[in-house]
């Protein structure tokens, strides 16, 4: 009997935990569960940010939470614009979590998942002026960080 009072309560965390999205602060560490931002600076005008949401977070705000990133790295860096160089968005299926007892008499009862996970991937230039970039739409940083709210 405990073991199963045991099991719903560690279900029942579970469930709260992952009951919203990842909100924007999260950073990726060990106790993110691998969810949240990663950012790295490959160049002086340049960084890779990446970003994973958990089942909740849907691709349209995973992009915004990236789109408002990168504004606020320009201006950190004092770039008036910037252009995604490269950017890629999945959601995929991952991991699965199981439980599963013996309730006797050779009777097993079980119970699995399967997470989504909305993942981005850009590169990201800062621009002094807005200019035609290789292709890709400039964006103005004060627009950005005014107009795109990530805060919900």
């Amino acid at each position: 009997m405990k073991s199963i009072i045991n099991l719903c309560l560690c279900a029942g965390i579970a469930l709260v935990l992952t009951a919203c999205a990842t909100p924007y602060d999260t950073q990726k560490h060990f106790w993110s569960f691998g969810e949240g931002f990663e950012t790295v600076q490959i160049a002086p005008n340049s960084w890779q940010i990446s970003f994973v949401g958990n089942t909740n977070t849907d691709r349209g705000l995973a992009r915004k939470y990236v789109m408002r990133k990168s504004a606020e790295l320009s201006q950190q860096a004092g770039f008036a614009y910037f252009a995604f160089t490269n950017e890629h968005l999945d959601r995929d299926s991952v991991g699965q979590f199981g439980v599963g007892f013996e309730g006797g008499h050779d009777t097993l009862w079980g119970s699995s998942s399967t997470t989504q996970e909305t993942s981005v991937l850009v590169e990201v230039t800062g621009l002094h002026v807005k200019e035609e970039h290789q292709g890709s739409r400039v964006y103005d940083v004060n627009f950005i960080l005014s107009n795109v709210d990530v805060e919900g």
